[in-house]
């Protein structure tokens, strides 16, 4: 099995308190100037940074009045109570339905007192799986888990058996619930009797096959709808959470096979919440409208949980996508987002498909849209947002009607864009747009200030947080020139690894830094930049270094490619490259070939199909300055795509 690469697979008012939120012009926000200062030194021995606003004290997430999760829950509730919050559809012919505040508050109570009914033990030492796609209830059960103290544990709907049955059994998990009737056959197949569990909520009603198997293996089942009306009926008093109780656990791909088990606590997470909301300004942005997100990343990501709860305390809308990928544009349009939250691989995505197009339509359209880009990033580079320019009217409004035409601010995260596709994607939205750094073990590491338009950054550290340099000297990186491995201290650190001491003593040490294997750089300005991943390297047997996850992020730019896995060792002198193929990349050059049926061609065709796909990545690889090392010598085509189901993606996507 294949142990390390990036995949890229299309799946972030209390007058007394410190923060209020009181209305203020939108206009305002878009338009004002706000100081693009970089991170300041604050230790010049240590080489400690901090944020500009927050150098002498870091920001107290205390003054905000909440210090849990289930605090946020009752804030949200008594401040935006009849405010629409989970929003939903089953098909893309239904207009989007709602739950206000008070709904989803109630259901949350109502769900956790069906279970402390049914036996589950109200305490932070209870360990609940939730395992299933990203959707309101989804959502709803993981608020549910709160007011209990009880702790939540993500669990990838595509996830392997051995996963399933791994975390299942590593969390000691002792209820899960599941969305789908396949999704429950898997907890009964992998039950294993020596496991705490014995209790499934289904959301589906599970036939007479599925109850006898589960009876066999001595497990009960109870419908999400049956379980409501047993907590209805049987209401219990709720075991309010304290800030140091642990929250959730989250699963991220581990050096090995099996995942590490995160642990965060609410601190964790409401500080790093707030700190985010604090220095990405979202709470300017909430008190002139009330903001909408459309979310499609699995909530058992930290990037998919973290918005959700962002949002509860904004008094935003949540919109869940259907499930589907191929109507993930609908749901844009049909959702109208104030707020996007991407990652590279979409912006990518909408890059290449937008200059295919203009390409196809001649050098006419590819200078005016080369002319709409640079006048656009001049004007925001002024502090103009305005999206009724000549360059909106003619190039980028039909881009924006196809996500709903209301963004106003884009946020991207998970991996650095290139500096075209961020000037692309600034210019088509005309918004605050901010490009992100942060981990599960920390959340939020770094992020743009809201003025900074630069590319290929991520910014000043956050405000809850301090960040500092370590020398890498096997790969000759060194603080003296202000790079090194990127370093996190602050509330926001995880607590470590579930039952693994020697995993939580590699990633903290004795001073509490965070050891993130990122290498960074600090730019003149004052700002993160993301260059290298401190392991993620081999040495060619010519002596040359390649960083791997570097060239899979050109690589991935191509027409042609879907997934890719760069590789090599010592034993050769070149790196070869394992690809899956974009389907629709590769049936537009069939048919400019004049051969439709992808089945069907002949050898000579498919010979030539492979030298296209390898001179297409050579050339990307030369138009981002690799050096003629870096570039692969050799390309396999894979035939199945790399998923969990074939036991090559982790449940973090990694292969």
């Amino acid at each position: 099995m294949l142990t390390r690469v990036t995949v890229f697979c299309v799946y972030k008012v209390r007058a007394s308190l410190q923060c209020h939120y009181l209305p203020l012009s939108a206009q305002t926000f878009m338009t004002r100037t706000i100081s693009s200062k970089g991170a300041v030194e604050i230790d010049a021995n240590q080489h400690i940074y901090a944020h500009p606003e927050y150098s002498n004290k870091l920001f107290d997430y205390r003054t905000c009045g909440v210090t849990t999760l289930y605090e946020i829950m009752k804030y949200a509730s008594n401040t935006y109570g009849s405010r629409p919050f989970f929003c939903y559809r089953n098909s893309s012919d239904q207009a989007f339905q709602s739950y206000t505040y008070n709904e989803i508050y109630k259901l949350t109570h109502d769900i956790g007192s069906g279970l402390a009914h049914i036996g589950l033990q109200k305490s932070n030492g209870t360990f609940v799986g939730i395992y299933g796609l990203n959707s309101m209830h989804y959502g709803i059960f993981l608020f549910s888990m709160w007011p209990f103290s009880w702790v939540s544990v993500g669990i990838y709907d595509s996830i392997s058996l051995h996963g399933l049955q791994f975390i299942t059994r590593h969390a000691k998990l002792q209820l899960i619930f599941t969305d789908d009737l396949h999704r429950l056959r898997n907890l009964i197949e992998c039950h294993e009797e020596t496991s705490p569990l014995r209790t499934l909520v289904s959301l589906q009603k599970p036939n007479d096959s599925l109850l006898q198997m589960a009876q066999i293996k001595g497990l009960r089942i109870i419908t999400y709808d049956d379980l409501i009306q047993i907590g209805q009926a049987h209401p219990s008093e709720p075991l309010p959470p304290k800030s140091t109780d642990t929250a959730v656990i989250m699963y991220t791909s581990g050096s090995t096979r099996d995942p590490k088990g995160c642990i965060l606590t609410h601190e964790n997470f409401v500080c790093s919440v707030l700190g985010l909301i604090t220095a990405l300004h979202l709470d300017e942005a909430a008190r002139k409208e009330t903001l909408r997100v459309l979310t499609f990343m699995p909530l058992a990501h930290m990037f998919g949980c973290g918005t959700t709860v962002i949002f509860a305390y904004l008094g935003g809308e949540v919109g869940f996508w259907q499930g589907k990928t191929e109507k993930l544009m609908d749901d844009f349009r049909d959702f109208k987002p104030t707020l996007l939250t991407m990652v590279p691989r979409l912006l990518n995505k909408l890059y290449d498909k937008v200059m295919i197009e203009t390409e196809k339509k001649g050098l006419i359209a590819q200078s005016i849209m080369k002319w709409a880009i640079k006048s656009k990033i001049a004007q925001i580079e002024r502090s103009n947002f305005s999206q009724d320019t000549l360059w909106d009217k003619i190039v980028f409004n039909k881009i924006r009607h196809a996500f709903g035409n209301q963004v106003r601010i884009v946020i991207s995260s998970s991996a650095p864009l290139s500096a075209e596709v961020a000037k692309f994607s600034r210019s088509v939205f005309s918004c605050q747009f901010a490009e992100g750094y942060g981990q599960t073990e920390c959340i939020a590491g770094c992020w743009q200030i809201p003025s900074d338009i630069r590319s290929g950054e991520t910014g000043v550290p956050t405000p809850i947080s301090h960040v500092k340099l370590f020398d890498v000297p096997e790969k000759n990186y060194y603080v003296k020139d202000r790079v090194g491995e990127i370093c996190i201290r602050g509330e926001g650190v995880f607590k470590g690894n579930l039952h693994d001491d020697i995993k939580t003593r590699e990633a903290i040490d004795s001073e509490g830094w965070l050891h993130t294997s990122d290498i960074g750089q600090w730019t003149n300005h004052g700002a993160m930049k993301i260059i290298d991943r401190k392991n993620s390297v081999f040495k060619l047997s010519n002596g040359k270094f390649i960083a791997p996850e570097k060239i899979e992020n050109i690589y991935i730019r191509s027409r042609f490619i879907s997934q890719i896995y760069v590789h090599g060792n010592s034993m050769r002198d070149r790196s070869v490259a394992l690809i899956v193929l974009d389907e629709e990349g590769v049936k537009k050059w069939l048919n400019e070939a004049n051969n439709s049926d992808p089945v069907s061609i002949s050898f000579e065709t498919k010979s030539k199909l492979w030298q296209v796909v390898f001179n297409d990545m050579i050339q990307l690889g030369q138009m981002q300055h690799l050096m003629p090392h870096e570039q692969v010598k050799t390309i396999t085509i894979l035939k199945e795509p790399l998923t969990m189901e074939n036991d090559l993606l982790t449940p973090t996507f990694k292969v």
